[in-house]
């Protein structure tokens, strides 16, 4: 059979990662390994108050391109097998093939928030570019969306060390059924964050 294979530009490790927006400019030595932290390792308020992260699990990870095999499908002497329209027939089968790269995972203790609306900061602490992708809203409403207190912008990038806002919306009814998930990766994808917010509802305790 003959195949065409193709490998997808997306880059996939143990959950998906959107696109982010296009990192700054940050010259060094890219002969040293990045580092990233979350340091201090909390979630602060506006207003002072603060949400200690746990680390509940860290691993390396191994990153897979997902590809297609398309075949086409032929008769035992070797010739296509037409569809009804005259056309030549495929299967198509993914695959996945290991990359070389190796991350550090590491994946905190999920941190409830309050109901109410607010905007939150996270302080990093590296010697790389990283990225922040806005997490899925899992076909829900939007509820966080990342936020740059001194521009009023989006921030889902940066270089070096640096800070992450976010602002969640006034929630009204029960308990957030999506939480949000906010992975911080190196732009060498060699160290991987994952943060994960839930917001409590005002119905909650009715």
């Amino acid at each position: 059979m003959k195949r065409l294979i193709y490998l997808f530009a997306l880059l996939c490790a143990t959950t998906a990662i959107p696109s982010c927006d296009e990192a700054p400019e940050n010259p060094g030595d890219f002969g040293v390994a990045s580092t990233l932290e979350v340091m201090p390792s909390v979630v602060s308020k506006v207003d002072g108050l603060s949400y200690e992260l746990k680390l509940a699990r860290s691993k390396d990870t191994t990153y897979v391109y997902p590809y297609i095999v398309k075949e086409l499908i032929v008769d035992e002497n070797g010739e296509p097998i037409l569809d009804e329209t005259g056309n030549k027939q495929y299967t198509e089968t993914e695959k996945l093939v290991t990359s070389k790269i190796t991350a550090r995972y590491f994946e905190m203790e999920p941190i409830m928030l309050p109901a109410k609306a607010d905007t939150f900061s996270i302080t990093l602490k590296s010697n790389a570019r990283w990225k922040a992708p806005v997490p899925s809203s899992g076909g829900k409403a939007q509820w966080y969306f990342n936020y740059n207190i001194l521009t009023g912008g989006t921030s889902t990038a940066g270089g070096g060390d640096g800070q992450i806002d976010f602002r969640v919306l006034r929630n009204r009814n029960y308990k957030r059924a999506v939480p949000a998930e906010q992975y911080i990766i190196t732009s060498d994808s060699t160290v991987m964050y994952k943060l994960i917010f839930i917001q409590s509802g005002e119905k909650d305790n009715k």
